[in-house]
């Protein structure tokens, strides 16, 4: 009988793979939101996260809006480190 040779061990830290990611943040009153950002962005992100997660950084994450400007000059979503309950990362390349 033949018997299938297992897959390897999956890379326990694989590498990103995509240039953009769709960063969707889950916070504790429910709500989510959503954002589309670079490869850099992500990383800037998490790495504020990280940071603020051991009590250093800044509490307020900013993130510029670029899109459904209106009459606008700038638009700015401003995220509260403390109001996050989870976030998710979607990885693509476009």
């Amino acid at each position: 009988m033949f018997s299938p040779v297992p897959d390897p061990e999956p890379e326990p830290e694989p590498t990103p793979t995509g240039n953009d990611a769709l960063l969707v943040i889950k916070m504790i009153s429910g709500l989510e939101k959503e954002f589309e950002l670079t490869a850099a962005e992500i990383e800037d992100f998490i790495n504020w996260y990280n940071n603020r997660a051991d009590g250093n950084g800044k509490e307020i994450y900013m993130f510029e809006k670029d899109f459904n400007m209106g009459p606008f000059t700038a638009r700015k979503d401003y995220v509260a480190f403390s109001k996050i309950q989870s976030f998710e990362v979607m990885e693509y390349t476009k």
